[in-house]
């Protein structure tokens, strides 16, 4: 899984959906502060991914912080709107 940032992780479905270990772990390691996730230049996003989104919020915001996705690609967010999670990026500012 690559970083963009130190703390910002790069959406990458097709990755996410072959190692879906990996990248469980790091999101859980990074709840604690908080989970920022670059979907600028994410595809589409399959219901896999997206449950591992949902559960990643979940997390975090169990230690009161959120997650983010900063600058979600049109696909990101047509494919968040179509499963009904479009509001995993209605509270991102960027």
């Amino acid at each position: 899984m690559a970083d963009s940032e130190p703390d910002r992780l790069i959406l990458d479905p097709d990755a996410w959906t072959d190692a879906p270990q990996g990248v469980i772990e790091t999101l859980k390691a990074r709840a604690a502060k908080g989970v920022e996730i670059d979907a600028s230049g994410t595809g589409a996003i399959p219901a896999q991914v997206a449950q591992l989104l949902l559960a990643a919020r979940s997390t975090a915001r169990a230690a009161g912080k959120d997650l983010l996705l900063h600058a979600p690609s049109d696909a990101v967010r047509e494919s968040l709107e179509a499963l009904g999670l479009s509001h995993l990026v209605a509270e991102d500012a960027s």
